[in-house]
């Protein structure tokens, strides 16, 4: 295979990146050739500029690009943009990206209008092209996203799905999780929140996933690496003690009855909140919640984990932190002062006896 040329993936799809010797981590820029309409994907770092726009030259012209889009805001997919807008050198051209992304974006001195995909109902579906944007927030920047080109069935998966290693294939192979399962340990924040990214993801018809790092995977692959992928221990995981904690949870959530404070108790059976032998009354949503947080007492339970659990049946929702803090304070109500205890930067506990 030769890197010195752009790759075709897809119909009108192509790799247009370069291969860095002696570099784990091998970064993918794409081209959706779409005439003068055409697309950039995560175009890269300065070390790559030249190569990039050789092979895009090559297939078409730097001018016919109208569309850049950033998955998030790091360097080695969004450094090369100031240069990439020169030569574009398009008043048309836009930079799609999450509402999120834009005040970091910006500091690479972008001098083009943003496509907001959060104020666009996460679609794109103009010049003959029809982009559906799915939201995989904190995985692993607030606002980030994927993108499906929905005519090939093709995922730009940014940073998920991403492998490193001393030596690169083009093409994943089987073991392509042994070489993903560093970078996602390392980089996505905890299981809980990679999982919620995920079940995003695997309700999409995918023919070819097209990670920024790492291996490009074909359709056969995918379905039994996103279950391995599930599985995968990460971020916050990895440290011993957070372990233990989880490990406590499970324990006491085996338990028939769980103790709150001033006579108040969770039936785990029933999936019920007494006051005493009196029921307090909860509405469809605050049961969810507290039967979540009850499976995990003492320990901090992730806004993103409720919001997955309220909304299980609406993969791509879009996560509402202000709703959770609402349901939250309706649920405080109802129980004793302190017993839902709010977790700085994570989310929230519920302590008991």
């Amino acid at each position: 295979m030769n890197f010195n040329e752009a790759i075709k993936i897809a119909d009108r799809i192509y790799w247009v990146g370069m291969y860095l010797e002696n570099d784990p981590f091998q970064c993918h820029p794409y081209l959706i050739e779409n005439g003068d309409a055409s697309v950039l994907v995560d175009p890269g770092s300065m070390l790559e500029f030249d190569a990039v726009v050789k092979k895009i030259n090559h297939i078409s012209d730097m001018s016919k690009i109208k569309y850049i889009i950033l998955h998030h805001q790091d360097p080695d997919l969004a450094a090369s943009v100031p240069a990439m807008e020169k030569l574009i050198d398009r008043e048309d051209l836009r930079i799609i990206t999450h509402s999120r992304m834009v005040p970091l974006i910006k500091h690479y001195l972008i001098r083009s209008d943003y496509y907001e995909i959060d104020r666009y109902a996460h679609r794109l579906q103009e010049d003959g092209l029809d982009l559906q944007f799915v939201t995989t927030p904190y995985c692993h920047s607030p606002g980030a996203f994927v993108t499906y080109a929905l005519p090939t069935k093709t995922l730009f998966s940014g940073d998920i799905f991403g492998g490193i290693g001393e030596s690169w294939d083009f093409y994943a192979s089987d073991d392509y999780f042994e070489r993903a399962r560093q970078f996602h340990a390392e980089y996505m924040p905890s299981r809980d929140i990679f999982n919620y990214a995920l079940k995003k993801i695997e309700v999409l018809d995918m023919e070819i996933i097209a990670p920024q790092h790492g291996s490009i995977i074909k359709k056969a692959q995918i379905t039994p690496l996103i279950e391995q992928m599930k599985a995968l221990e990460c971020g916050l995981y990895l440290e011993d003690g957070y372990r233990n904690e989880l490990l406590l949870s499970l324990s006491e959530s085996q338990r028939h009855t769980l103790y709150l404070n001033e006579g108040v108790y969770w039936d785990y059976e029933k999936r019920k909140l007494f006051w005493h032998d009196t029921e307090i009354q909860l509405k469809p949503k605050e049961k969810i919640v507290l039967t979540l947080l009850a499976s995990k007492v003492n320990t901090p339970v992730s806004s993103i984990d409720i919001f997955n659990h309220l909304y299980e049946d609406q993969p791509n929702r879009d996560f509402s932190s202000d709703a959770i803090t609402s349901l939250i304070k309706r649920i405080r109500q109802k129980i004793p002062q302190d017993t839902i205890r709010s977790a700085y930067g994570i989310g929230y506990i519920l302590e008991a006896k």
